[in-house]
C-alpha cells in the first residue's frame, strides 16, 4: 500500500515516475469488467509487449490509469514497470530509462 501512496504523491506533484511492480500486484486491464488479477496473469498481445498496456492498479484513485510495460531483463527475469507517462509507447525506451536506475542501485 505504501508504494501506491508514493506513486500517487509523485503523480500529484506533476512528476513522471517509472516504478517496478511485483508480479503479484493486483491490476485491472479490462476496465472493471473482471476482478483485479495479478500482473503475471495479465494477457499480453504482441502490440502490448511492444508499446505497453493501459491499466488500473488496485487502491489507486478510480480514474487514474498507468501504463504497464513488460521488460525482459534476462532469460530468467521479467520486470513489470508502471509509469504515469501515458505518452510512452516503446518498451525499448522504458528499458533504457530503467537501466539507468538499475545501474545506480
Amino acid at each position: 500500500m505504501r508504494l501506491v501512496k508514493l506513486m500517487a504523491m509523485i503523480d500529484g506533484l506533476g512528476k513522471i515516475y517509472y516504478c517496478p511492480l511485483k508480479k503479484n500486484r493486483l491490476v485491472d486491464d479490462r476496465g472493471g469488467v473482471e476482478k483485479y488479477k495479478k500482473i503475471e496473469q495479465v494477457q499480453w498481445t504482441e502490440k502490448d509487449v511492444k508499446s505497453g498496456k493501459l491499466l488500473k492498479i488496485k487502491n489507486f484513485p478510480p480514474a487514474k490509469k498507468v501504463k504497464l510495460f513488460r521488460v525482459t531483463v534476462s532469460t530468467h527475469r521479467t520486470e513489470y514497470i508502471a509509469t504515469n507517462d501515458l505518452t510512452q509507447s516503446e518498451t525499448t525506451d522504458v528499458r533504457k530509462v530503467c537501466s539507468q536506475c538499475w545501474k545506480i542501485e
